[in-house]
């Protein structure tokens, strides 16, 4: 291809060979000295850059300024990625129903169930030593013996809050938390004196446990060397058998193939029960342990001291305390923990559904957790005296059930059933 050299450069092509660039005198090169600068252009020849006047350069120099000290420091960014929760800095895993039944069964209920053995055998030398106790000592020994039954007692509170398995097919809420008690019974049961298992096994489930434990250690309390001590031994002996019980059962629970080909029917019936007794476990603490005592009790002039549990033995507030810290474990997970692998640790329910990738709904059921937390914590700051606290509390629960009934369970497709919990 051949090129005219007089021919005029073309628009925006290169200077002639030899020419300086700057003072090419090209068309598209070419601009009035006296024309104003374009907008967002260079500074006039000579000029400072930075005393240069241009629009465009002031605004954007502002802007940075400002954007500069709008943003936090880099050390304040990281410590906020770091508080942040396990599951928004790293990705959740998949769980499946084998996975939740082996942190249900293997995480949660085996070591609570190991816990609330081997306070309940702690109990029952204690209450041994209060009935041999010199009198100079019955006051330390009946102490020693109330802290051992506190023990025991709130390690059975968080074993119960969502009672599965060997719990319900043991029938052990009927056998060792029968309320309320009757002391007529237990005047009846101290006469007759039964001794060992199968003597016990006569006796009314209304005159043994730990309802009746407390009756005769803080509002009848028994003196050493007395057949009421007697009875309150055999009473504490028979708590601790069916606390070895459980353990054993659990034990066996704990080591099911749940992924096996023969258990899927089990399995699909276990991880439909755990989610009806955690709905259950919610109602409960709500209704039998805080509202429905509060309203038996009245109001005005005629109002009488609500019924609690653990009322006499003031163990009221660390009963709902222990309730609740066993219902909150399965349904969220803590701030500070770690995102639970698979199959071993328990995965608390909001990260079951975060893993179905149930974002929206694990967040919900993460705030009505977050607010029976906050009310809860008023109830224990207040005191079993201020009504309004617990009716919150009671409020807030109601709402986590309902949230847990209507939208949780239709999402594990979970049909939930009536049970004893069930408020009137």
């Amino acid at each position: 291809m051949s090129i005219d050299p007089h021919a005029p450069p073309l628009r925006g092509s290169l200077p002639p060979e030899g020419a300086a660039f700057s003072s090419w005198g090209g068309p598209a090169m070419k601009t009035s000295p006296h024309a104003p600068p374009l907008r967002g252009s260079l500074p006039p020849e000579g000029a400072a850059f930075s005393s240069w006047g241009g629009p465009a350069m002031k605004t954007s120099l502002l802007a940075a300024a400002l954007l500069l000290t709008a943003l936090p420091p880099i050390a304040t960014q990281a410590q906020t990625a770091a508080a942040a929760p396990a599951w928004q800095r790293e990705a959740v895993p998949f769980y499946d129903t084998v996975h939740a039944l082996q942190g249900i069964y293997g995480h949660w209920a085996l070591p609570r169930a190991k816990d609330f053995d081997q306070s309940a055998r702690a109990l029952a030398p204690a209450v041994a030593a209060l009935c041999q106790a010199p009198a100079s000592d019955s006051k330390t020994a009946l102490a020693a013996a109330r802290t051992a039954w506190q023990a025991t007692a709130r390690a059975w509170e968080q074993l119960t809050a969502v009672s599965i398995g060997p719990v319900i097919a043991r029938r052990s809420q009927r056998a060792i938390d029968f309320t309320p008690t009757r002391p007529a019974l237990i005047e009846k049961a101290i006469v007759t004196q039964p001794q060992g298992a199968k003597a016990f096994e006569r006796i009314g489930t209304p005159a043994k446990g730990l309802p009746a434990l407390e009756w005769l250690l803080w509002t009848r309390p028994v003196q050493p060397g007395s057949p009421a001590c007697n009875y309150a031994h055999e009473v504490a002996q028979d708590v601790a058998r069916e606390s070895a019980a459980l353990q054993a059962a659990f034990t066996t629970a704990a080591g099911t193939d749940w992924g096996a080909e023969d258990e899927q029917e089990q399995s699909t019936q276990a991880i439909s029960e755990f989610v009806n007794q955690w709905v259950g476990g919610i109602e409960r603490l709500r209704w039998a342990q805080m509202e429905k005592p509060l309203r038996a009790a009245g109001s005005g002039s005629g109002s009488r001291t609500p019924d609690y549990p653990g009322i006499a033995s003031g163990d009221t507030l660390a009963a709902w305390a222990a309730t609740w810290a066993g219902l909150r474990s399965v349904t969220a997970l803590p701030a500070n923990a770690a995102t639970p692998a698979p199959g071993e640790a328990l995965v608390p329910l909001e990260m079951y559904l975060r893993g179905k990738g149930l974002n929206p709904l694990a967040d919900k059921l993460h705030q009505a957790t977050g607010k029976v937390d906050a009310s809860m914590a008023q109830v224990q700051k207040a005191g079993v005296q201020n009504k309004a606290t617990i009716q919150q509390t009671a409020k807030d629960l109601a709402a986590l059930k309902y949230l847990a009934e209507s939208e949780v369970a239709p999402a594990l497709q979970v049909s939930i059933g009536f049970s004893d919990a069930d408020g009137d």
